[in-house]
């Protein structure tokens, strides 16, 4: 009797190379399904030394754990393409990808983890500096910065909500308006001052930074998934979007108050996988039906 996985493999894309993404990824082909893996390599956190509160993983190098994927996929036989999407479409049955190399990719689903980019203030000094002493997440270094003296730049709305719960970490905190500051002081990527515009020297040994972030979501839009107000794709919870032949996993689909952590991406990246292959395996994948939760 012939096997079903066979039957039900299928070509799908994965447009993000970070943790969602690779995840996905994996999981897609240990179902036997045919993946190639698009990553422009725009990671958010490309400039951080490690990550955290991920088992196993903990202060794990996001380089490193990214290199460990990518061995684990090709034995699976996934393709990586690190190249930019610049144009989707998509037919009831169909998802074609064109990349800034010219070529064109077809796929059955696509499984878009695109992440956010943050908005960093002009701030002198902070971009050297960004996921070396200058951070977002308490929850991802507030550890290595306990009970020392830290400043939460206020840059966007909800500075005063980062610096409660910054000090969990340490009772040493300080909330700095970004456009009161001259620039951060320290040695290479160190932070050891926080200088004000008006002479102040306000002592840091790391920032947290409560900066705008902003979705990765085009390929969403030109997909016609429906975007909230914010730029997020609207998923259900296994990542299904608007458009039966696409799904989202990361932080591309988590609004605020949802946080954002590697360890997150990578079940919502397993999450989208399993949904998928239950599509294929139920033949639902190509048709014409909206995901009804999420029909508006």
């Amino acid at each position: 009797m012939t096997g079903t996985s066979a039957a039900v493999a299928g070509d799908v894309i994965v447009v993000g190379g970070g943790a969602a993404g690779l995840t996905a990824a994996l999981v897609l082909a240990r179902a036997r399904h045919r993946v190639t893996v698009l990553d422009d390599q725009t990671h958010r956190n490309g400039t951080v030394d490690e990550f955290h509160g991920f088992p196993t993983r903990d202060a794990t190098a996001p380089n490193r754990f990214r290199a460990d994927a990518l061995a684990e996929l090709h034995a699976y036989g996934v393709s990586i393409v690190r190249c930019a999407v610049t144009e989707a479409r998509s037919t009831d049955t169909n998802v074609s990808l064109s990349l800034a190399d010219g070529t064109t990719i077809h796929g059955d689903a696509v499984v878009l983890a695109t992440g956010v980019r943050d908005e960093l203030p002009p701030v002198a000094g902070l971009a050297r500096r960004w996921g070396k002493s200058v951070f977002n997440c308490p929850f991802c270094d507030g550890w290595e910065h306990r009970d020392q003296p830290v400043v939460v730049i206020d840059a966007a709305p909800g500075a005063d909500h980062l610096a409660d719960m910054v000090r969990s970490w340490t009772s040493h905190v300080t909330v700095v308006s970004a456009s009161d500051i001259a620039g951060l002081i320290g040695e290479g990527q160190s932070l050891s001052h926080v200088e004000l515009r008006n002479g102040t020297m306000i002592p840091a040994k790391a920032a947290f930074v409560k900066a705008p972030v902003v979705p990765r979501s085009a390929v969403a839009r030109a997909l016609g998934c429906n975007i909230d107000g914010d730029g997020y794709i609207v998923t259900s919870e296994n990542g299904a979007t608007s458009n039966p032949l696409v799904w989202a996993a990361g932080d591309v689909r988590r609004p605020p108050p949802a946080p954002h952590q590697v360890v997150l991406a990578a079940a919502d990246g397993s999450a989208a996988a399993i949904a998928i292959h239950k599509a294929f395996v139920a033949h639902s994948i190509g048709s014409a039906t909206v995901h009804p939760a999420l029909h508006r």
